[in-house]
């Protein structure tokens, strides 16, 4: 009788979970009554990462999320994302007084300890809510360096029926199997026309994939020409130092997430942040400057902006983990750190003292030097870049002033003195529009270049700036941006801007500049629109300038592998922002390297091009 009783219970066991689900990770078997008409969605949407009006579509967070309602429960499971980490550590636990009379509730051990080689031990974190009779577990699980798995159970109904839901989850997750990605053999690249000849494409196989949650990897060559080569994640960040051969020589892993990477003898400098800064949270994070040897060890630390407790952070509106996010130069023995972590209200004190500090190579921040830069309110992007003796520092404000602002630092007039003439600051390019709209969130700028004693930069943005006109879902508060090109000399003076593109329906974006035999390349991508927004086509072009910022060739197709990447393959969507890589490097031949994750996130693609 009792091994009836044993045969009937494994087959109802095995009838409930007929169907596998796949996940961008993992595979999962769900209830077959589940999978053949419950409410079941798959989204494939994106989560913004730069600030909260950046395009939802434009995310590589790419989820794949996939929820059902079951006997007297909600499930859901998905790969986590970036947003998810200030989320978690959001409490929203109630009562608290119920807290110890309530956990017995949560079956906590149940889901440690799971009978699946993939999360067997593998739980990472978890979190209960309670709220008059609503009960959520969420857990989530560690599968590899990089990629975390998120499932959750929630029930309205008595105690019991939770705790039964959670039996079912359990079951549910001992069915975990991981989903690999299909690597193809590559075929050779072929690109037509003045690019041809000088453009070469690399692949490199990574030990591990890099989840569903990376955005563009920072990107630095040093005196050996070792490219090194870091992406951050919800967990700090990993780093690939690949030789002038491209092959993976060493990686590390590092507990903060790197924003900037520049290269000095025998090591590194690198400007990193402890969490994530989501506006929609109101939390800005610390950050931090960092000196490692060549192999990652750590030098020594030193705090650059320390997280702001006031009671009204909104009047700061930056995204520290965005394309455009903060500077690090150095020049000689002298660095400087260069970001908008301050905060301003009304005519009060700045909260956190300086957008810039200075430093030495040696022994780190300086005494002097430290000094509060002209003031770009809600500035959404910084970049910059070294000549001589200066540093010339771009940033994109909305409010005061609203556009394009250049700033210019002489690092050894800074290091012994706090003399006010050693920067000015210029308005290059005004905005159009209501003073904090908000609408240059959407605007974006290429890392600067100085050629020939001229400064240029690639800005990305709407004519005319008007704001509120489109009716585009996934256009916050602007219409289809273009490229425009703005030259200047180096006092700031005598400035000229030239719209490159001028399309009505078709949005250009992530334009990237370079000097290639004595004439300027601009890569850039075509983005296409459905009826509702979504993105329909994405195209990579190349043109070629000379010093006018006129066009000596016409725009071009721009293949590569990433581009011929198979569907099969993909783990990541074909996102404007996945395309968009580092900002270009050099090489010490002056070759441009170029780095991005493959959709399959298991390989990068390295471009170099003769410069």
């Amino acid at each position: 009788m009792n091994r009836i009783l044993v045969f009937l219970l494994l087959a109802c066991s095995f009838s409930s979970h007929a169907e596998r689900i796949k996940l961008s990770t993992v595979t999962l078997e769900v209830p077959e009554k589940a999978a053949a008409g419950n409410k079941t969605s798959i989204m494939t949407d994106g989560v913004s990462t730069y600030s909260f009006t950046r395009l939802r579509a434009d995310s590589t967070a790419y989820i794949y999320y996939y929820s059902f309602k079951y006997g007297k429960a909600l499930y859901e499971f998905r790969e986590t994302c970036k947003a998810d980490i200030w989320e978690w550590l959001e409490s929203s636990y109630k009562p608290k007084t119920a807290r110890k009379k309530e956990f017995k509730n949560f079956k906590i051990e149940s889901f440690e300890n799971l009978n699946n080689k993939l999360l067997d031990m593998k739980m990472q974190k978890f979190r209960i809510e309670y709220d008059d009779g609503l009960r959520k577990l969420t857990l989530i699980y560690k599968i590899d360096e990089t990629t975390q798995f998120m499932a959750s159970v929630k029930s309205a109904f008595p105690a019991k029926d939770f705790l039964a839901a959670q039996d079912t989850l359990v079951s549910i997750l001992e069915s975990a199997g991981l989903e690999r990605a299909t690597l193809f053999d590559r075929k050779a690249v072929v690109n037509e026309g003045e690019i041809a000849k000088h453009i070469n494409h690399y692949t490199v196989k990574l030990p591990f994939g890099l989840s569903n949650d990376f955005d563009n990897p920072v990107v630095a060559v040093d005196e050996k020409d070792n490219i090194i080569i870091a992406f951050a994640h919800a967990d700090g960040s990993e780093v690939f130092i690949v030789d002038n051969t491209f092959k993976i020589k060493s990686k590390f892993h590092y507990d903060r997430l790197i924003h900037k990477i520049e290269p000095i003898k025998d090591g590194f400098f690198a400007l990193s942040s402890d969490d994530y800064n989501l506006l929609r949270y109101d939390i800005y994070p610390s950050m931090y400057l960092t000196k490692h040897k060549a192999n990652g060890e750590l030098i020594f630390t030193q705090s650059v902006f320390k997280k702001d407790n006031t009671k009204a952070p909104g009047n700061q509106t930056f995204d520290f983990y965005s394309r455009d996010n903060v500077c690090l130069e150095i020049a000689d023995s002298i660095g400087i750190v260069y970001t908008t972590s301050e905060k301003r209200v009304g005519m009060a004190n700045v909260v956190q003292q300086g957008a810039y500090k200075t430093f030495s190579v040696q022994t780190g921040f300086l005494k002097k030097g430290k000094k509060d830069l002209w003031h770009v309110s809600h500035c959404f992007g910084q970049k910059s870049v070294r000549y001589k003796d200066n540093v010339y520092l771009y940033s994109i404000g909305d409010n005061d002033p609203r556009g394009l602002s250049l700033s210019k630092v002489n690092l050894t007039i800074h290091k012994d003195s706090t003399d006010s003439s050693s920067f000015w600051h210029e308005i290059l390019v005004p905005f159009n529009g209501i003073l904090g709209d908000n609408y240059t969130a959407d605007s974006h700028i290429s890392d600067p270049i100085v050629w020939n004693d001229m400064l240029y930069i690639a800005l990305e943005t709407e004519e005319n700036a008007k704001t509120n006109h489109d009716p585009n879902p996934r256009s916050a508060n602007r219409g289809m941006n273009d490229i425009f090109i703005v030259k200047c000399d180096l006092e700031g003076e005598n400035v000229k801007v030239t719209q490159l593109t001028k399309t009505k329906f078709v949005e250009e974006a992530n334009p990237k500049i370079g000097i290639v035999n004595g004439r300027m390349l601009v890569i850039y991508n075509e983005i296409k629109y459905s009826n509702t927004g979504l993105v329909n086509s994405i195209e990579e072009k190349y043109v070629y300038l000379d010093e006018r910022i006129m066009r000596e060739t016409k725009a071009a197709d721009l293949n590569s592998h990433y581009v011929s990447e198979e569907r099969e393959a993909c783990k990541m969507p074909d996102s404007g922002i996945n395309r968009d890589g580092n900002e270009f490097v050099h090489l010490s031949n002056g070759r441009i390297v170029w780095v991005r994750l493959m959709r399959n996130t298991r390989e990068l693609e390295i471009i170099t091009i003769d410069g």
